[in-house]
């Protein structure tokens, strides 16, 4: 018998272990605060360089206008999550939710330097029934820090293969 109890101690040991991580690993995950907005970010680079980067970061989505004279990238209607779903949400979505985002490419000065404050805005709606006028939704914020996210990638990039090509081109 003094043998059997360190074994059930053990065995209550480890499923009172397996219950509290068990507890921890399905609970829902929860979206960052929601906020009315725009996002912004200002790069150092040209305006030709955030364009570019702003025209492959928003590559995936449906344009509606792209105006270079203005500096202006809009989006066409998107439905749901058609092009990108947030990590916390299920990958179905409700068919009343449609957005569109608004990119702005604005010249500035800062710091006595040549910069770009790249301006995102997501409208997003959500109709309820066919009956209802769409309601104004605020948003998580996560898309678009993502596409300013790739935005500045994209300067990067850019910047380092003009390098490496002066110098391939310098070596001949």
């Amino acid at each position: 018998m003094s043998r059997a109890i360190p074994w059930i101690s053990k065995f209550c040991l480890v499923a009172l272990v397996c219950g509290l991580a068990g507890c921890a690993l399905f609970e829902e995950r929860k979206g960052p605060p929601t906020f009315y907005g725009s996002r912004e970010e200002t790069f150092f680079a040209t305006f030709e360089e955030a364009w570019r980067a702003s025209n492959l970061a928003l590559q995936a989505y449906p344009l509606r206008v792209s105006n270079m004279d203005q500096g202006i990238l809009e989006t066409d209607t998107i439905h749901g999550f058609k092009v990108w779903v947030p990590p916390y949400k299920p990958d179905a979505a409700s068919a009343g939710q449609t957005y569109h985002l608004t990119l702005r490419v604005i010249k500035v000065a800062h710091e006595d330097r040549q910069a770009i404050r790249v301006l995102l805005l997501k409208d997003t709606e959500v109709q309820v029934d066919f009956f209802s006028d769409p309601r104004s939704v605020a948003s998580d914020g996560l898309e678009e820090k993502a596409i300013l996210y790739r935005i500045g990638r994209e300067i990067q990039i850019e910047r380092a293969l003009a390098k490496a090509q002066k110098r391939h081109n310098q070596e001949k």
